[in-house]
């Protein structure tokens, strides 16, 4: 189900992957942190469940770092919102994060995309094939600005996947890389405006032009 063979390297990868969300947590949640932003290039393997792993995820980085940030830095986050804007369903977290209400899950994927079988966010937006720059923004905004009043949060995990650009092979959505990079852009303007600490993992990516997934990816570090 993971999609790739084991080997020492591949374990490697695993683990520092889901270290370095968890990294990335501590560098916001920490007492004298003096940054309200962190992101990890690898990460979003939001595939991976608590007793296997799937879809070329072998353990839920995000799920993990969560559970690090709630542990470890309980005065100051309390409340944690799973912002997944992946085009494909973040349905490991959801059912790993499912009984734990300290945490808020939200998806934002394609309703016709991986997984086949989905399960049951705390907030799911499934959108139809070829969904559009101004559709998709405006989803996002509705739902975004409704999670960040009614929940609150203090940390917001943000998986922030660019299979959603119209010229990824796996995605079938018909956002463009303008869209893509307003759509991170409105995500940290949001959180900064309330003073919200942001952990970005990149996800995935996967247009036939590498270089499309790189602009994409610095489009997010850049906004």
């Amino acid at each position: 189900r993971i999609g790739f063979p084991w080997s020492p390297a591949s374990v490697d990868r695993a683990l520092s992957s889901t270290g370095g969300t968890i990294a990335a947590a501590r560098a916001v949640c920490r007492p004298d942190a003096s940054v309200s932003f962190a992101g990890h290039i690898a990460g979003g393997t939001h595939h991976a469940f608590a007793d296997r792993g799937e879809g070329y995820c072998v353990f839920n980085d995000i799920a993990v770092a969560a559970a690090v940030a709630l542990r470890d830095y309980p005065e100051a986050i309390r409340r944690v919102l799973v912002l997944d804007c992946d085009v494909h369903q973040g349905n490991g977290s959801a059912l790993i994060l499912a009984h734990e209400p300290r945490v808020t899950t939200f998806s934002m994927h394609g309703a016709s995309n991986y997984p086949l079988r989905k399960e049951q966010s705390d907030v799911d937006v499934p959108l139809p094939d070829g969904t559009d720059d101004d559709v998709y923004l405006h989803l996002l905004k509705t739902n975004l600005d409704r999670l960040l009043s009614d929940k609150r949060p203090d940390i917001v995990m943000y998986q922030c996947g660019v299979d959603i650009l119209s010229s990824d092979k796996l995605g079938r959505l018909g956002v463009s890389l303008q869209g893509c990079a307003e759509r991170d852009r409105m995500v940290f303007d949001a959180c900064s405006a309330q003073d919200i600490p942001v952990v970005c993992a990149m996800g995935g990516g996967y247009s036939p032009d590498v270089n499309t997934v790189v602009q994409a990816h610095v489009n997010t570090f850049r906004a």
